[in-house]
């Protein structure tokens, strides 16, 4: 893959815009249209995730009894599946799109399958431990299948000027979602929350058929199209072809292990700093997704206005300064809303990283690169074992939020080496 060179432009001007000349409402409200419609993608993670995080451990639980060794082994069938998953499914969808085609049909394959695995899932334990892992196998290949598809299709379907606001919208309905169906769920009950959600699914699925359009691109050359050039292409990306990308996979990592190390730890740390019930630690997690959703829209605005790099760098300083502030605060009354603030911080970064990644890419190479940026994400969890170390060398929690604002630290100096205009809006091929 050739080297990407990437020209100045202005970042404010948009799609329908001229210098100097406002912009085309028609082209406006269109574009604000598609923000909305593929941020509804966020609603599916908001729907499934969260629910499965409340309810999978105990279930597996209720069918194994308390043997660990084998609930771990079954809990690890999601991380099987995505690392299968993730990369085919992006080099699938690659495949369509040089050939003329959709990726939109594998997003809604991917949607019918989850469905298929929530509304089971709650009936699954009737059948032992063998029901509940088929259940599981069915639900999390849906889950992984639309993964890197739908991811490439927030930047197909929206256009360049607009992937911030889009991927805000995203962000803003999956924590929206997360917030709903955990009430649905503490509520309701699992089976019905299950059933709410599977619906939903269905619902996003039709929605996307019947308004969500992406746009075709001319059949590329034969040898484009194969797998063995998409992998080419990651490598590409890996060995540093495309300016500043390498640099946002570094700060991506790093923004997930942040986030990571927070859902991970924090109510071990709550229970032990702040000396209240396990139960009463659950606010800050609320403070969390609230400060998310608070953040997210304004998040990408913000990237749209003044440049995505900046937004980050911005979102990168005002969430460090928060958990540099969090680190000193001894009452949960006044952490509270600093976690609020760094969450809503932490969404800057996340409307914009991956607008500022995939700007460079073509479309018919989207799907597996994009799928490289998933697996990015889902690489934060190795800050687990990481973290857990670390704790045990100091021999308490204590250092939780230092350690979250050295990553953050990290992750806005990765940012500092994106070169200037490289992954703003319309400097993309």
């Amino acid at each position: 893959m050739a080297e990407v060179t990437v020209p100045a432009v202005d970042v404010n001007v948009s799609i329908g815009e001229r210098p100097g000349v406002g912009p085309d409402r028609a082209a406006l409200r269109s574009a604000y249209l598609s923000c909305l419609i593929v941020g509804w993608g966020g609603l599916f993670a908001g729907a499934t995730g969260p629910l499965l995080s409340a309810f999978l451990p105990p279930l597996v639980q209720s069918a194994l009894g308390d043997r660990r060794t084998i609930i771990g082994a079954v809990m690890a069938i999601d991380n099987v599946l995505l690392l299968l998953l993730v990369p085919l499914a992006g080099a699938m969808s690659d495949r369509a799109v040089a050939n003329g085609r959709a990726r939109l049909p594998l997003v809604l394959v991917g949607y019918a399958l989850a469905a298929t695995g929530m509304a089971l899932f709650p009936l699954s334990a009737r059948a032992g431990i063998a029901g509940v892992i088929a259940a599981m196998v069915v639900l999390y290949t849906g889950i992984n299948l639309q993964r890197s598809p739908f991811q490439a299709l927030v930047a197909d379907s929206v256009p360049s000027a607009y992937r911030s606001v889009g991927n805000g919208s995203v962000i803003f309905h999956m924590c929206l979602g997360a917030i709903v169906f955990l009430m649905l769920g503490r509520m309701l009950g699992m089976q019905p929350a299950f059933l709410i959600a599977a619906g939903t699914v269905v619902a996003i699925g039709a929605a996307f058929a019947l308004w969500l359009r992406e746009p075709r691109v001319a059949q590329t050359r034969a040898t484009e199209a194969t797998y063995r050039s998409l992998a080419a292409v990651a490598w590409s990306a890996v060995r540093g072809d495309i300016p500043g990308l390498r640099a946002v996979f570094v700060s991506t990592l790093l923004l997930q292990l942040t986030f990571q190390t927070f859902t991970t730890w924090y109510a071990l740390y709550g229970t032990e700093r702040f000396g209240v019930r396990p139960e009463d630690v659950t606010i800050g997690f609320i403070a969390w997704a609230a400060g998310a959703l608070i953040g997210a829209l304004p998040g990408g605005f913000i990237g749209r206005r003044i440049g995505r790099r900046k937004t980050i760098v911005l979102g990168f300083a005002s969430m460090a300064i928060c958990l540099l502030a969090l680190d000193r605060v001894g009452d949960m009354s006044r952490a509270t809303p600093l976690i609020a603030l760094a969450s809503a911080s932490w969404a800057l970064p996340m409307a914009n990283a991956y607008p500022l990644f995939v700007e460079p890419i073509p479309q018919h190479q989207r799907g597996v690169l994009s799928a490289m940026f998933v697996l990015c994400m889902a690489g934060g969890a190795i800050g687990d074992p990481l973290n857990g170390a670390l704790f045990d060398m100091f021999d308490s929690y204590r250092p939780l939020f230092g350690l979250m604002a050295v990553y953050t630290a990290l992750a806005l100096t990765a940012v500092l080496c994106v070169p200037r205009g490289v992954g703003e809006a319309g400097t993309g091929q």
